[in-house]
């Protein structure tokens, strides 16, 4: 597949710079003897962060008797994994430049495909759960790029598939010259994200070209193929819900997934979608 992503770089204009606060909380989380202090101290920097953070540890989710009103405070109430999540988030939505229904719907389809990466791989693979959320959070990057650059252009790239005139990939091309998934990549290799999230964004419409290349790459891609057929399933994004045949998706296909398991999945998936969404997309 074509990858000269300085070229991309080069012909799509402005990218959006780096999520700085947001990556560096990611890099502390990793660390395993993390202080809560140096933890407080990275959220303060970003006042959108904090405040939301502060919002979600105040929630009646939390049924907190005493107001919330320091950052360290908030983090012991809402825990690593709902920060990780707010991170990871708002490095999506910190990219766009403009809001509207084409990107509110963008970004449920990301929130959706997320959840679903992180409960697929937990079920079904021995896939770091942290690391399917962000590819299959970042999978639909480029497309907020192409909105960024030219939101009518791209809303005629939606109308002109939605009338069955042409594939997704196809029409991108022929407006935009790339695709979503090569323009994605490109801006997660210009970030410096980790090679298999960038390969996971560049073949994600395209598992098996990985197939006899990198198993862990191909099993990601196979998560997120996956995920993608469960928002189809309730229609988050672009498409209204259809039927969809779980079982026989490509992504279950390579991941050999168990019928059952994927009954129970679906089950808890919307909830799991629904809870997150409202944390987030208040």
């Amino acid at each position: 597949m074509f990858r000269d992503f300085e070229s991309i770089v080069k012909n799509m204009g402005d990218l959006p710079p780096s999520p700085v606060v947001a990556t560096r909380l990611l890099e502390l989380l990793r660390d395993p003897e993390l202080r809560i202090n140096d933890l407080a101290n990275a959220v303060s920097l970003d006042p959108v962060i904090s405040a939301k953070l502060l919002k979600i540890a105040n929630s009646v989710m939390y049924h907190q008797v005493k107001q919330v009103s320091s950052v360290d405070r908030a983090l012991i109430v809402v825990g690593e994994n709902v920060l990780k999540n707010l991170a990871l988030e708002y490095s999506l939505r910190s990219t766009q430049k403009t809001y509207g229904l084409l990107e509110r719907k963008l970004w449920e389809n990301s929130i959706g495909c997320a959840v679903a990466s992180r409960m697929i791989a937990d079920k079904l693979t021995d896939l770091d759960k942290s690391e399917a959320y962000l590819a299959g959070l970042q999978r639909h990057i480029g497309k907020v790029v192409m909105i960024n650059r030219d939101k009518d252009l791209y809303r005629e790239v939606v109308q002109i598939v939605e009338r069955g005139e042409g594939t997704l990939r196809d029409v991108e091309r022929g407006l935009f010259a790339y695709s979503h998934e090569l323009v994605g990549a490109a801006l997660l290799d210009y970030w410096n994200y980790p090679k298999r999230i960038v390969d996971a964004t560049l073949y994600h419409h395209d598992l098996e070209k990985l197939q006899q290349l990198d198993k862990q790459t191909f099993t990601l891609c196979a998560v997120i193929s996956l995920a993608s057929c469960f928002c189809r399933y309730f229609g988050m994004g672009f498409e209204q819900a259809k039927k969809v045949d779980l079982p026989l998706c490509h992504g279950s296909l390579a991941l050999e997934a168990n019928p059952m398991v994927l009954e129970d999945l679906k089950e808890l998936f919307y909830p799991e979608f629904v809870k997150e969404r409202n944390l987030f997309l208040t």
